[in-house]
């Protein structure tokens, strides 16, 4: 019994999709936007039936789109190149759009550049102030053990630290 509930459940979802009669219909806007829908577009757009139920193609009573443009897709080879620059003016424009793109690379490095400073000045700060707070003030080896710092280690690490707050917090 079990398995005949398991057997007809199965038919059921196997023959459901061939129940589906829909037409699906694939078409361009007036946007150059490719539509997928089961009503017909208006009457005076390329469609073409996905799937479904064939049928001939009926008015809808819709107003026309703009006139529709071939749906067909041109491969890269078969459209003309860029047209090249042929008299000083497009020649200039072209040279502008090159610098403003040369200085909007060089902004964004700069400000990449000033973050990774704020950054280090930050970092440093707060080295400096762990070696003058005193204390034990402790280092990890590569075993992941403590190595807490002497008094000459400390002096070393806070002129270190002076110093990368010397170069980066200017």
């Amino acid at each position: 019994m079990k398995y005949l509930h398991l057997l007809l459940a199965l038919m059921m979802f196997i023959t459901a999709p061939l129940l589906s009669h829909a037409e699906i219909y694939k078409w361009k806007d007036k946007d150059g936007s490719i539509r997928y829908t089961d009503t017909p577009p208006p009457s005076n757009v390329k469609q073409e039936a996905i799937g479904g139920k064939k049928k001939p193609a009926t008015p809808t009573g819709k107003e026309p789109l703009a006139p529709v443009e071939n749906t067909r897709q041109t491969s890269p080879a078969m459209k003309d190149p860029p047209p090249i620059p042929v008299n000083a003016a497009d020649e200039a424009a072209a040279q502008r759009q090159r610098n403003a793109e040369a200085e909007k690379r060089n902004k964004q490095e700069k400000e990449a550049e000033a973050k990774r400073k704020a950054e280090n000045c930050k970092a440093a700060k707060a080295n400096y102030e762990t070696y003058t707070q005193g204390g034990r003030v402790y280092k990890m080896n590569e075993k992941g053990e403590r190595e807490y710092m002497g008094d000459s280690d400390l002096q070393a690490g806070k002129e270190q630290a002076q110093r990368e707050i010397n170069e980066n917090c200017n």
